[in-house]
């Protein structure tokens, strides 16, 4: 082969084609970006926990009041029931994580570092899925620029070059288009990661590492995967042009546009598949959730889903050809010639336009399912706050102040409607102790008709009572060297005990409520209570600043709402380096689009000179052009919906069994148009630019080439 020709015609090749070219390189530099910047982030993110979660810490419950020494104090729970119970599996999960109870010789694994982990591998998975985008567009990009310059290429073999020389310079324009965008994202990667760490961004949620740590090594590597990627989608063309005879290439489009049209038009009924597999999933899933385990159902489901997810690939070509033909019907009354037009082109190029159709469904059904998670993770704020932040003010004694008489308490209580939650300090550990006034928890407990919190009993928040596999009605036994000590269940719940603070999500929603007057708290935490003061009207109403006053020596720590806006924006905050990928991946995808139609704009040249010479317009150009983007983003749009939600589902349903939270799926038929939406506005601007491109060829110099 002769490298200096194949060389010079590559980039002769890319010179001509220079749109194409800037399109390819800044596809594969995005891809590489994303994937760069979040393997640098990664590799700088906090990896330590949080002070205070590596060793078992049972705070006044395991020390001696006398002597202040520390017991050797086991803390486990006494079942009512076995039925029903966190399943044990090898699937990870931190519900039931202290199921067997803490001793100070094997403590659990330190509390939320899992969420933490979790997050950094989604994170990865999707700068991953983003790099599979750019990889899935540059790969078939290669493919149709290949396809598109067979007859370009033929010339080339009629004018006595060498099927090597043709394919070594399509192998060189690869190799150049890789090295180029690779080296580009690269680049541009660090000065984002610096972006994203100085923003205090991380994979884990943390604060960023001190210290600039630079991956070299998986740089190297996905630097040179890019480039594999961009050699596996030229291989094949080059491995069918060297095979195909130059006469089949160079024979009249027409006839050759029929009979593949004949061909593809006899294809079975596979797209049939997804929606077969997914009513056999409906008729047996009753009866599987029964048989199986919740672990085991979970995977099972997964499984299904990811399936009927891939088989879902097999309705772009029918949904496709479909939007056509009612695209066709819509317009034919406004337009009949550039539907007439737009619908028999592409409904010849279809099997072309698939995988573009695939790319853009890709990124989109990513932008939904974490719509659909983070909808989850905010609703579950919600839901939490709604019992135990908004009608609540969270007050603190000042220091070096008597606390009022009773009677005297009772009386402000009484006069300004205020329900009184009157607590002590939080022992914090790994299981967190605090103690509430006993007239005013169990005042609020009968108005509703709930059993009274006593001395022999505690009530469990649902983040605690989840990581202990805990249950209304069993027993907690705090077993120290002295004696033992038992109390009941009588509650899980978040309505009473939490008091607003700042600090780890999982920490702060963690706690074991008892009453004042029992001996096991009377030398550690009895004599703090009252320290802390939560309040709320009895109708529920907004409590004025004179209300407040009238409660010194309490004065105002923070509002409950104040606190439920504080963890919205703790969430945001979190999922900003996923807004990042995405914003990232629609702008690839975008670009993903924009090339294949250029690409076809190219090979469309003498098709768009004919239909000039036959009368069409520039305008009318343009607008076939837009009818196709719009037709690609329906498609795209209506499959990004389906597997996005489809995905976010699973994804929410893990989180709700991996975590010690409750999480539920809540679409919103808004934010799903707004995706759409934004798909359809995505295709329709990426078709804009090509036909603005078509509508500067040359006619006669299109009709002259060749």
């Amino acid at each position: 082969m002769n490298g200096r020709l194949a060389a010079y015609l590559a980039l002769r090749s890319l010179r001509r084609h220079l749109t194409v070219t800037v399109a390819t390189v800044l596809g594969i530099a995005l891809a590489m970006l994303v994937i760069a910047t979040i393997l640098i982030v990664d590799a700088n993110s906090s990896e330590v926990p949080l002070p205070g979660m590596q060793t078992l810490d049972l705070g006044p419950l395991a020390a001696d009041p006398v002597t202040g020494e520390a017991h050797s104090a086991q803390i486990w729970f006494e079942r009512a029931n076995e039925v029903p119970r966190v399943t044990r599996s090898l699937v990870p999960t931190q519900q039931g994580a202290a199921r067997d109870g803490l001793t100070v010789a094997s403590p659990p694994p330190p509390r939320g570092e899992a969420d933490y982990q979790a997050m950094r591998l989604a994170v990865r998975l999707s700068a991953v899925l983003a790099f599979a985008v750019g990889a899935i567009i540059v790969f078939y990009t290669m493919r149709f620029s290949v396809a598109a310059r067979a007859r370009e290429l033929s010339l080339l073999r009629c004018l006595g070059e060498e099927r090597r020389n043709v394919a070594g310079s399509l192998i060189a324009e690869v190799l150049i288009l890789g090295v180029i965008g690779t080296t580009l994202g690269l680049v541009l990667a660090l000065p984002a990661a610096l972006g994203l760490l100085g923003a205090g961004i991380s994979t884990t949620g943390r604060t960023p590492s001190s210290e600039l740590v630079i991956p070299w090594m998986e740089l190297f590597a996905i630097g040179n995967l890019g480039i594999l990627i961009g050699l596996l989608g030229v291989i094949g063309p080059v491995r069918w042009f060297c095979r195909l005879p130059v006469v089949d290439i160079l024979q009249p489009r027409f006839l050759a546009a029929e009979t593949e049209l004949h061909h593809r038009q006899s294809a079975g009924f596979a797209w049939l598949l997804p929606v077969l597999l997914g009513a056999s999933w409906l008729a047996v899933r009753p009866f599987m959730q029964s048989w199986l385990s919740v672990v085991q159902f979970f995977l099972t489901e997964a499984i299904v889903v990811v399936g009927v997810a891939m088989l879902t690939l097999w309705w772009v070509r029918p949904l496709l050809r479909g939007a056509i033909h009612l695209v066709g019907a819509g317009l034919r009354i406004v337009l009949p010639l550039d539907a007439q037009l737009a619908g028999k082109r592409m409904a010849l190029t279809s099997h072309k336009l698939i995988f573009t159709v695939a790319a853009v469904t890709l990124v989109f059904a990513m932008l939904t399912a974490l719509h659909d998670i983070t909808r989850a993770l905010k609703h579950e704020i919600h839901a939490w706050a709604e019992e135990a932040l908004y009608p609540n003010v969270f007050l603190k004694r000042m220091p070096d102040t008597v606390l009022p008489r009773p009677q005297d308490f009772a009386r402000t209580m009484h006069q300004y409607e205020l329900l009184p939650l009157r607590l002590s300090h939080k022992a914090e550990g790994e299981l967190p102790v605090r103690l509430v006034a006993a007239m005013d928890i169990n005042s609020l407990r009968h108005a509703r008709g709930k059993p009274l919190l006593l001395p022999g009993g505690v009530i469990l928040s649902r983040t605690l009572a989840a990581r202990f596999d805990v249950m209304t009605g069993d027993r907690l036994v705090v077993s120290t060297r002295a004696e033992q000590h038992r109390f009941k269940v009588i509650d899980v719940t978040d309505e009473a005990g939490y008091y607003a603070y700042d600090g780890q999500y999982v920490d702060i929603k963690s706690y074991a409520l008892f009453t004042n007057g029992n001996p096991l708290f009377a030398d550690n935490l009895e004599h703090t209570l009252g320290d802390y003061l939560v309040v709320r009207k009895r109708d529920g109403s907004w409590i004025s600043n004179e209300e407040l006053q009238a409660l010194y020596p309490y004065v105002l720590d923070r509002r409950g709402a104040n606190q439920a806006f504080w963890q919205i924006h703790e969430i945001d905050r979190d999922f900003l380096i996923f807004d990042f990928v995405l914003a990232m991946t629609v702008l690839l995808a975008i670009i993903g689009v924009t090339n294949t139609m250029l690409i076809q704009v190219h090979a469309r040249e003498r098709e768009f000179a004919v239909l000039r010479t036959l009368g069409i317009s520039r305008a009318q150009i343009v607008r076939l052009l837009l009818i196709e983007g719009a037709v690609l983003g329906t498609v795209s749009a209506l499959l990004a919906l389906v597997l996005g939600h489809m995905v976010g589902a699973v994804s929410v349903a893990f989180l709700d069994r991996f975590t010690l939270f409750r999480y539920e799926l809540v679409l919103s038929p808004t934010a799903s148009l707004a995706i759409a939406g934004l798909v359809l506005l995505a295709c329709t601007l990426a078709a804009l630019y090509p036909a603005l491109v078509a509508n500067r060829v040359s006619s006669a110099e299109s009709l002259h080439y060749e």
